[in-house]
């Protein structure tokens, strides 16, 4: 049987596909598009905390990070964590047993600096400064200095707590991978501003800050975060 069309149902067809080509474009761009919120939420996990280990045996961290950002410009952030660490060395020289741990928060305020204002993207270069303190207790068993002469010394000290606050500046990049996930990392330079009297014996980490004896360190975090916005 032949299709018969005539010159009103060709207008017709034209018509109908002009329109289609026009409007798709709209109607996809509503599935893929992320609406623009003016708050949002966050929680995040440092992967590097637990990978550290591999670096430096021994010492290991449990860090969380939460925050509230406004407009995608400004934020007010929270972290904390728990470090553990520790040593036996026995040689020629010497001999102990360090063992030391400690818990830390910190919080403080981030500024983005990438304002590209794209409604369907959520990445962030930030500046952010922060104040930190740190609780963390240390102790030595079995210390052992070998002399020939006088006999091997032994020595031990119990568990002693040592306290820090410290002030950091941070510089660090977050990327939206899904409406939902993130990746991000940070980088910061802290210096201790308070220390209460306490035993002259500190601990060879502090936790959240770094190595105790010095009073700068630069830190790195790699974070993955859960965001939600409204």
């Amino acid at each position: 049987m032949a299709l018969i069309i005539n010159n009103k149902q060709i207008r017709r067809l034209v018509l109908g596909i002009a329109l289609l080509l026009h409007y798709s474009p709209a109607i996809l761009a509503q599935d893929v598009l992320i609406k623009p919120i003016s708050n949002e939420l966050f929680v995040a996990f440092d992967g590097w905390g637990i990978a550290e280990q591999l670096v430096i045996p021994g010492k290991y961290s449990i860090i969380g990070k939460t925050g509230w950002i406004h407009k995608t410009s400004f934020a007010i952030t929270v972290d904390g964590g728990y470090m553990n660490f520790s040593q036996q060395v026995a040689d020629s020289v010497k001999s102990y047993d360090y063992r030391s741990s400690g818990y830390y928060v910190r919080g403080g305020f981030e500024r983005n600096i990438f304002r590209r204002n794209r409604p369907d993207e959520r990445n962030f270069i930030f500046l952010g400064m922060h104040v930190g303190y740190a609780n963390t207790t240390h102790q030595a068993d079995r210390i052992v200095i070998p002399d020939r002469f006088w006999g091997d010394r032994f020595y031990s000290f119990g568990s002693q707590a040592h306290q820090s606050v410290w002030l950091d500046f941070s510089i660090g990049l977050r990327t939206q991978l899904a409406r939902h996930i993130a990746l991000g990392w940070e980088v910061k330079l802290s210096r201790i501003i308070y220390t209460p009297h306490q035993s002259s014996i500190t601990p060879y980490y502090i936790a959240g800050f770094g190595k105790s004896n010095q009073d700068f360190s630069i830190g790195l975090n790699y974070y993955l975060y859960y965001t939600f916005g409204w």
